[in-house]
């Protein structure tokens, strides 16, 4: 028994062993291929890199990506220089091919962007290389990086959360532009400019207070040169950028006056021109053109025209609403409509003026939620209100007009509005390329009502802000006049 059971003891340990040994060869051999593939993969690397011979190298590369036995690591790494050597040979199919089968084998995105990272700006560099010499016409790289940038925005764009123009990117120029729009300032001579049958139109009386109302220049005067250089036809960007210049630097201006073909030269010294986003109804202007912004004397009601709101809107209905309440202001129109919206700080101090207590909006985001409440101090109260809204009202507009709503404030008539709630914010970017905006938060009315309307909402989901019940207003109904009937009733009622 004894030595049956030692014999048993031994074939069962050799059995083991045999195993074991087994396991032991297939890791050596899968070792030696994984050593294989590291050996081939260097080799890829130097015949591409030192020897120039991209078509071997990426024959190489395939070998790698064709070995079960090598990791995953390797493999990426193989399929991405084989796609790339294909891209400088000029095979483009075959390197969509490698660079969509990379994808599309290595369906984790995060561990194959761990693998491939490093090797990203090489790629990217070499297509633009590509396109930059074999594209059909000549480009400029700064004209292909900003198409590259809006391409990637774009593709973001289609994942169902927004809608065009939510993100995107922004180029020195537009953001040049957007400065001015937020900061309200411009280094200019004050003149709104439109094009109007293939001239370019002094759409407006000067701004107060502008080199251009000081030096003479009348509504509807035509602008046909600015320093000897004639305009092109209907080119307001041209007009505008010749137009623009630093502080106390000189411009003339031809200018043609209506009905004459008199060529009156009118010299100015460009200054800070302050751009206003308050404007009275119509043309509706005091004597030193500057607006009128009391509707109705006799009834004293006012009228708040508010075209954008950027960083000194506030402060601008603040001195409005000082003046009205000087002249025994009784009743207010706020009139929204067509007001794309602008700053969220803005907006926030803008409903704080007419509410004394409670939440004026609610900001959340992937960090978080911000609220924001009203304070009491610098109140404006005991008066009816109107607020105006038409589906063109957006962004920062909705929330004045939906915290005023919530809390009973004003009456909001009109069309239901656009459903834009989504804060951006604006990354520059380095090396002055310009910037992103990009979407970072969506806000909420003071009911925790959503007012976003995304791509997949319907017309009966909760989105922007309705007007009250009974105030709604067709587009052909005549907003304010209704608005003032609503107003004059309630001031007949008191």
């Amino acid at each position: 028994m004894k030595m049956r059971s030692l014999v048993q003891s031994f074939a069962g340990g050799m059995r083991r062993f045999a195993v074991f040994g087994v396991a032991l060869l297939l890791f050596a051999i899968q070792a030696a291929r994984g050593a294989d593939a590291l050996f081939l993969l260097e080799k890829g690397i130097y015949t591409e890199e030192t020897k120039g011979d991209l078509k071997a190298a990426s024959e190489i590369y395939r070998q790698i990506v064709d070995d079960p036995a090598a990791s995953r690591s390797l493999v990426a790494q193989a399929q991405l220089r084989r796609g790339l050597c294909e891209l400088k040979l000029g095979n483009k199919p075959q390197a969509v091919s490698a660079l969509e089968r990379l994808t599309q084998e290595f369906p984790d995105k995060d561990q194959l962007l761990a693998m491939v990272e490093q090797h990203m700006p090489q790629l990217l560099e070499e297509m633009l290389k590509q396109i930059e010499r074999n594209y059909i016409q000549e480009i400029d790289r700064s004209e292909l990086m900003e198409t590259a940038l809006r391409a990637i925005v774009g593709k973001l764009d289609t994942r169902g959360l927004l809608r065009p123009n939510d993100m995107e990117f922004l180029n020195t120029q537009q953001m040049t532009d957007l400065n001015i729009h937020v900061e309200q300032k411009v280094a200019g001579v004050g003149v709104v400019l439109k094009a109007e049958r293939g001239e370019v139109i002094v759409g407006q009386a000067p701004l107060p207070g502008s080199p251009a109302l000081k030096g003479g220049i009348l509504a509807g005067d035509r602008i046909v040169s600015v320093d000897g250089s004639e305009l092109p036809p209907d080119n307001l960007a041209t007009a505008l950028r010749l137009l623009r210049g630093p502080m106390g630097t000189p411009v003339i201006l031809g200018v043609k006056r209506p009905g004459s073909d008199e060529l009156l030269e009118i010299k100015l010294v460009r200054d800070t021109i302050r751009l206003p986003t308050l404007q009275g109804a119509g043309d509706h202007r005091k004597p030193d053109n500057t607006w009128e912004f009391m509707l109705d004397d006799a009834k004293k009601i006012g009228y708040l025209r508010l075209g954008y709101i950027g960083k000194q809107s506030a402060e601008e209905m603040q001195d409005a609403l000082d003046g009205l309440q000087a002249r025994g202001m009784k009743a207010l129109v706020l009139d929204l409509r067509n007001n794309p919206g602008g700053v969220l700080d803005g907006a926030v101090a803008i409903a704080d003026l007419f509410v004394e207590n409670g939440r004026i909006v609610t900001v959340k985001g992937r960090s978080g939620e911000t609220a924001y409440d009203a304070k009491r101090d610098g109140t404006f109260s005991g008066f009816p209100m109107v607020v105006l809204v038409n589906s063109n009202t957006a962004s920062a507009a909705e929330i004045v007009a939906g915290c005023l709503q919530d809390h009973g404030r004003a009456v909001v008539m009109g069309e239901r509005t656009f459903g834009q709630a989504i804060v951006r914010s604006i990354f520059q970017l380095k090396n002055g390329m310009g910037a992103l905006k990009l979407p970072v938060a969506a806000y909420y009315r003071p009911s925790g009502k959503n007012v976003n309307r995304y791509p997949a909402s319907k017309d009966t989901d909760d989105w922007g802000i309705t007007p009250d019940q009974a105030y709604a207003v067709t587009p052909g109904e005549d907003g304010l006049r209704k608005a003032l009937d609503y107003l004059q009733g309630q001031l007949a009622g008191k």
